[in-house]
């Protein structure tokens, strides 16, 4: 898998029945919630903690680097003293990889808004991407508004600050509650303000997960439950989509926001994206990807005999791995080890062919003369797969190698939050023409694809067969309804209004390399 994600962010409050918490409070968990969620984004961390008894009632703390890189987690004394000065018993935090907007210091979050008046002082973190960020982007500069960072955020930012303008109390429900018809796309939000008030938001389609629980006076949120059993908290619950809850006085209260659009959980989640121990949406990562193995194996045509191995991609191809051989009763090896010490090529690489070897060692021993199937998770532009195929054969000694994608063919670019905005990015497209595309758009479901396009991919991979997943095995494999499910990568069926819009303005710029929707 070669595409880049999105952002995580997190959100704490301590009431007062936790005594003797860690030093730094919110800060201390913050970090510890940011950690477990370091596969979102590794461009940058940071946090706001709120403290009534200091003059800077939001202090943020953000840098660009890794979780413990940004909280000096090699220099104990640094440490300490981030958790001194950010201590508070309220806070959010956020792990960005870019979308929209540059990978410079001022694009990383949260974003603080200063005001004088304390309910107009307030700081955010956003995980998603805003698909009509090009329409409201004129709207504010129309307005007289600058835009200086030029990304989403900023524009939402905006946007929020102008929902709270005047003399009187505005709650911030009722800023998104007439925000929702003007957004359109995917955002996640932890919302923190001067007077105490900490909010998490989630868009009425429910594209990004976004988690809560609580446990012994401790309250946490997150992208992903992983994070949240770290701290032992077992028992949690997913925020419904267009829904807001909000903290305070110690008191939870959960609003609905915006009726349900209809329901656009991003399928990617499962499939590569969250950390293989989280639960979406109430739906076992893990399991998923292990039952798509399980499937993909139900497809193959190869002839299996004593030189067959099972070799996953780590890590996130493992489960889907073991349900494949499993299910075919092969021997599944470790023939690629990554090197932990190396970031993930979809976030911060820029020469994925060359990043492959620094990322992965061979282990020649399980490889040389074995007929190889290479299971796969997805493959998005496809130049970490080639480089793959070419360094088992020609470095590992495999004899042949197979390869078996847990995920179908993605035709179509993401507006909602997967840096893969352009059309010639996709490696399917890139070998069909913008005709062949426009015509399945227009006259046939792109659920199914046709034997000619995966032998046009194979052959521009150089390997010796593979097999896709099909749209209908994936839906199976994630069992929510079709209509639940935000597959447009897939089958050109967007969601929103906006992303209708964009990937025809994607078909019509094939070669540009700036983002559609910037």
């Amino acid at each position: 898998m070669d595409a880049e994600h999105k952002c995580g962010i997190a959100a704490v409050n301590i009431s007062d029945s936790l005594k003797n918490h860690p030093l730094g409070g919110a800060s201390y968990y913050l970090h510890k919630l940011l950690l477990q969620q370091q596969n979102r984004g590794q461009l940058s961390a940071g946090i706001t903690t709120y403290n009534g008894n200091r003059p800077e009632l939001l202090y943020t703390y953000k840098e660009l680097g890794s979780v413990n890189k940004v909280f000096r987690m090699h220099h104990k004394t640094k440490y300490e003293n981030i958790m001194r000065k950010y201590n508070g018993l309220m806070g959010i935090g956020h792990i960005r990889y870019a979308t929209c907007g540059a990978d410079d210091f001022k694009n990383v979050q949260p974003f603080e808004k200063l005001h004088g008046r304390k309910w107009k002082w307030f700081s955010f973190a956003f995980n998603g991407n805003i698909a009509n960020f090009p329409e409201l982007k004129k709207e504010l500069k129309d307005k007289g508004y600058h835009l200086m960072m030029g990304s989403d955020t900023e524009a939402l930012m905006h946007y929020m600050a102008k929902g709270l303008a005047g003399d009187k109390k505005v709650e911030i429900e009722d800023v998104f509650s007439g925000l929702a018809d003007k957004l359109d796309g995917a955002y996640s939000i932890a919302h923190l303000n001067a007077e105490g008030e900490l909010s998490l938001i989630r868009d009425p389609w429910g594209f990004r997960p976004l988690v809560y629980g609580k446990t012994n006076g401790l309250f946490c949120a997150a992208s992903e439950s992983a994070a949240l059993t770290n701290l032992d908290i077992n028992t949690f619950e997913s925020l419904e989509p267009g829904h807001i809850l909000k903290i305070k006085d110690g008191k939870i209260e959960k609003k609905r926001f915006s009726e349900n659009k209809r329901k656009a959980h991003c399928m990617f989640e499962w499939v590569y994206f969250a950390n293989v121990s989280s639960v979406i949406d109430d739906v076992s990562v893990y399991d998923i990807r292990y039952n798509l193995g399980g499937l993909l194996a139900k497809k193959e045509t190869e002839k299996l005999d004593k030189d067959c191995v099972v070799v996953p991609v780590p890590d996130t191809a493992k489960p889907a791995a073991d349900g494949f051989a499993i299910e075919l009763g092969l021997t599944i090896k470790e023939g690629l080890i990554r090197n932990r010490y190396v970031g993930r090529t979809f976030i911060e690489g820029t020469d994925r062919a060359e990043r492959v070897k620094d990322k992965f060692t061979l282990n020649r021993t399980v490889l040389e003369g074995k007929k190889i199937f290479l299971i796969e998770d997805s493959i998005v532009r496809g130049t970490t797969c080639k480089t793959l195929i070419q360094y088992l054969k020609e470095k590992g000694g495999a004899k042949e190698v197979h390869i078996r994608v847990s995920a179908p063919i993605i035709f179509f670019p993401c507006f909602y939050g997967i840096d893969m905005s352009t059309m010639d990015e996709l490696i399917a497209n890139r070998l069909l023409s913008g005709k062949d595309i426009i015509n399945r758009m227009e006259n046939a479901p792109m659920e199914e694809y046709d034997e000619k396009t995966v032998e046009k991919i194979r052959k521009e991979l150089k390997a010796d067969s593979l097999i896709y997943q099909t749209v209908d095995d994936l839906i199976k494999a994630i069992g929510k309804p079709k209509k639940d499910l935000c597959t447009a990568c897939l089958t050109g069926d967007y969601p929103t209004e906006y992303g209708k819009v964009l990937v025809k303005k994607a078909l019509q710029e094939r070669g540009c390399k700036i983002r559609t929707y910037e």
